[in-house]
């Protein structure tokens, strides 16, 4: 199928309302804890293997179960037109396209089109940009917090070396879907610019194996959404307090729930999370009690080392006020 070119910002909002796009993919993927340890990825219509504890979804700004209500029309979708962080990084977008090119020699294109994929309804990408290279591979452009790139990102030197997964996982779903050329790519691109003042990049190879599993859980998402069943195994409250406001009926259950099998045994866990998380806060602030005598106090803000670690206790003003803000330790 040809790629489209949108007439208009309502038409885009249409498409986008009708398939998968890139930024949406790593949210119908989460992230399980099985019964022997071991974390696995599985799409939100795969059954867990029994015992597996779900972590989270893999997506860091929204949750499939989410998505899966917003695309049946429930919740509305975010708008992404009244983001400011959103609205900032697509007017940079083009000047750190154009710091590319001119760092490695490339020469880009504004792909500014919408490719659904050749065989898998529901699906299509929608590229920054991409190469004026055989294949013409996608270019992923995001513009990075210094402390966000640190803590998630992989790199030696100007290399990306690994992006986070929700980023691999877009840049996967653009190689899947092809260009406006018509044509497919072995690879594709990431540009980071970090921190505003630093241009990294790295080639993500094109990795069969993730993209037949896009696929499927591309495939799944709308055969749920037609068939109008949620993926009930990784609701999440924030989504089901929103439908419950709203009034939707996510699940024909009466109030009396006695009869309920699996309830007594969420209920018992909660509480035993609960208190352990609060246990667990208790003994951090003791901990983190003892440390801060070690270090000591001064005006200023405090940098140690330890055997492995790297300590910081930042000194700060509030209301032109002296405070003691957060305690950060790294693995030195």
């Amino acid at each position: 199928m040809s790629a489209i070119l949108p007439k208009s910002r309502d038409d885009w909002h249409a498409l986008r309302a009708q398939h998968i796009g890139g930024s949406e993919i790593a949210s119908l993927f989460y992230l399980w804890q099985l019964a022997n340890g071991q974390l696995t990825y599985l799409h939100l219509f795969e059954t867990p293997p029994a015992g597996a504890t779900m972590l989270g979804c893999v997506s860091r700004h929204t949750t499939g179960y989410r998505l899966y209500w917003q695309k049946r029309g429930v919740l509305p979708t975010e708008d992404l037109d009244g983001n400011e962080r959103v609205m900032i990084g697509q007017e940079m977008e083009p000047a750190i396209a154009r710091a590319a090119e001119r760092k490695w020699d490339w020469k880009l294109e504004n792909a500014r089109r919408y490719v659904p994929h050749p065989a898998v309804a529901g699906m299509a990408a929608s590229r920054d940009f991409q190469m004026v290279a055989p294949g013409y591979p996608p270019v992923e452009i995001k513009n990075v917090d210094f402390l966000v790139f640190r803590d998630l990102w992989k790199a030696q030197g100007d290399e990306i070396e690994a992006p986070p997964i929700d980023i691999t996982l877009q840049v996967q779903h653009q190689i899947a879907c092809g260009s406006t050329r018509g044509t497919a790519s072995d690879h594709g691109w990431i540009v980071a610019c970090v921190g505003g003042n630093r241009l990294l990049r790295g080639r993500i190879e094109r990795h069969d194996p993730t993209i037949a599993k896009i696929e499927q859980a591309v495939a799944a998402f709308w055969a749920a959404v037609a068939a109008g069943t949620p993926p009930l195994d990784v609701a999440d409250f924030d989504t089901q307090a929103d439908l419950s406001v709203l009034g939707a009926e996510v699940r024909s259950a009466p109030l009396d729930l006695t009869g309920d099998n699996e309830l007594p045994g969420l209920c018992a866990e909660f509480l035993k999370t609960d208190a352990a998380v609060k246990d667990g806060e208790k003994l951090r602030d003791r901990i983190k009690g003892r440390i801060a005598l070690k270090l000591g106090d001064a005006p200023e803000t405090i940098r140690a080392r330890a055997a492995g670690h790297s300590i910081t206790w930042v000194y700060a003003q509030r209301g032109g006020k002296p405070y003691r803000g957060a305690m950060t330790i790294r693995e030195a």
